[in-house]
């Protein structure tokens, strides 16, 4: 049995509570290499095989107590396999225990014989070994089997893909040699409706495919195809052939070469069309590109108007909360960069509610266009942003405006809306439409974000409407005491 080889990996559980023939067991497999854990009782036996992986169990305990292990061990999958081996088994034992069908089950009579246990460890060992390379084998080649049938039916469907995709092709497919007389080993189906010849004929070279091509052309389409094949390069050939009911056509063919290692060209495969039909086809073409040209320079226009729609409120035509907030982030930036201020001016028509209620809903929409569009009209700069902000609140973005500069603005705004003399019979503060305005002014830095100019804006718009509405206040450190107020 020397010839026998089994893996180092393997573990042995040895089963026993005698003393004297653990000892022997012990010293026998850690003489001859074995790993082995040991289990004194039913119990441990179980604790060990559900959290050791084994290779072979020993079992040197009651009839009973050897039963219950069995059983146990088909339960799992992980262990139903395992060979057994019972120490100073009758037969009795062994008729019991193959009732349960255990798959190796072998037994060493008492008293232990070395040269006995070494042998059967061995051999079982090496069968159960071998078993599960056979198993790892057998699911390898599963694996490639079901691959093997995968990658087969992926081909089928290719083939299937191709051979559809080349009947619908307005033409015909072709695969040459490169010859003068311009071999064909394939030819679509639809060299029939183009020749008036089978493709089996072409095939048989019982036809040349360069006989059919009107003998003025194939000197020409020779030497253009040859410059094309040697620059390694496809080619676009316009000629005419001659049909079986001696009928000239015109065809289109483009083909490029199939290169050897070397760069030899084996071959051409390529697709020819008839254009027979289209006397004008290079003016067709151009007119197609043309027209391709403008509808896609139309479809940009429309991109650019839809974008810029996405940009706008829809009742006052004024850019939107989204333009507002990703122009507002945007010139965040660019100032952070370059330390110049950023000015932001928060509108508010006064008593708006009041306004709808009085004289309806569409005459609130038609006094929010008439103040954006007025408002839009002051602010002149494009680098500024007009902006609705929400329902009757308007904000307006001074990029590079300092709070000097904004407070200008901010005043030709307000003078701009008080010359629209829009009735508001429902105001409390006018006979005509007013508006609350808050100033804020920054210089952008990477501590701070911008809705600390939002909030800066917002506050002082707040007083603005608490002090009695139809003002301007300028927001600065010390807003809550002493917030500066023009009227």
């Amino acid at each position: 049995m020397k010839n026998l080889q089994v893996s180092p990996e393997q573990v042995i559980c040895i089963v026993e509570n005698n003393y004297s023939n653990l000892k022997l067991l012990s010293s026998l497999l850690r003489e001859n290499e074995y790993e082995f854990v040991v289990a004194h009782s039913t119990e441990e036996a179980i604790n060990t095989l559900q959290n050791i992986s084994v290779e072979l169990i020993l079992i040197s305990l009651t009839s009973k107590e050897k039963l219950q292990i069995c059983r146990f061990v088909q339960t799992l999958e992980s262990t139903k396999h395992i060979p057994i081996i019972f120490i100073g088994a009758n037969q009795n034992e062994i008729n019991q225990v193959k009732q349960l069908n255990i798959e190796n089950l072998d037994g060493i009579k008492m008293p232990i014989q070395a040269d006995d246990v070494l042998t059967k460890i061995k051999c079982h060992l090496q069968v159960h070994y071998l078993k599960k390379q056979l198993e790892s084998q057998n699911q390898k080649l599963e694996q490639e089997i079901s691959l093997r049938k995968k990658v087969e039916n992926e081909l089928k469907e290719h083939k299937l893909m191709l051979e559809n995709l080349i009947e619908n092709l307005p033409g015909m497919v072709y695969y040459s040699s490169n010859d003068c007389n311009l071999n064909m080993n394939f030819v679509s189906d639809n060299f029939y409706s183009l020749t008036g010849y089978q493709s089996e004929e072409l095939i048989q070279n019982k036809i040349i495919y360069n006989q059919l091509i009107y003998p003025e052309d194939r000197k020409y389409l020779w030497q253009e195809r040859q410059k094309a094949l040697l620059n390694n390069q496809p080619f676009q050939l316009i000629y005419r052939i001659i049909t079986a009911k001696k009928e000239i056509k015109w065809v289109w063919e483009q083909g490029k070469g199939v290169y050897c290692s070397d760069g030899e060209v084996l071959a051409i495969k390529g697709l020819i069309i008839d254009i027979t039909a289209q006397k004008q086809v290079e003016s067709e073409l151009t007119k197609q590109n043309l027209a391709l040209q403008k509808a896609e320079a139309a479809l940009i226009i429309a991109n650019q108007k839809l974008q810029k729609v996405a940009k706008l409120d829809g009742l006052t035509g004024i850019a939107n909360r989204g333009s507002f907030d990703e122009y507002l982030e945007k010139e965040w930036r660019r100032l952070t960069r370059t330390k110049l201020p950023l000015s932001l001016i928060l509108c508010d028509v006064d008593y708006f509610k009041y306004y709808n209620d009085y004289y309806g809903h569409l005459a609130g929409d038609d006094c929010l266009r008439k103040i954006a569009q007025s408002i839009k009209q002051t602010v002149k700069r494009s680098a500024d942003l007009v902006a609705r902000y929400g329902g009757e609140e308007f904000a307006i973005i001074l990029p590079n405006t300092s709070g000097k500069n904004a407070e200008k603005v901010v005043e030709l705004i307000r003078t701009a809306i008080h010359k629209l003399y829009i009735n508001h019979s429902a105001s409390r503060v006018s006979k005509y439409v007013t508006m609350s305005m808050g100033v804020a002014s920054v210089i952008p830095t990477k501590t701070e974000s911008p809705q600390s100019l939002i909030a800066k804006a917002d506050e002082a718009l707040y007083h603005a409407k608490e002090k009695g509405r139809d003002r301007i206040v300028f927001f600065n450190q010390d807003c809550l005491k002493g917030t500066q107020t023009y009227l």
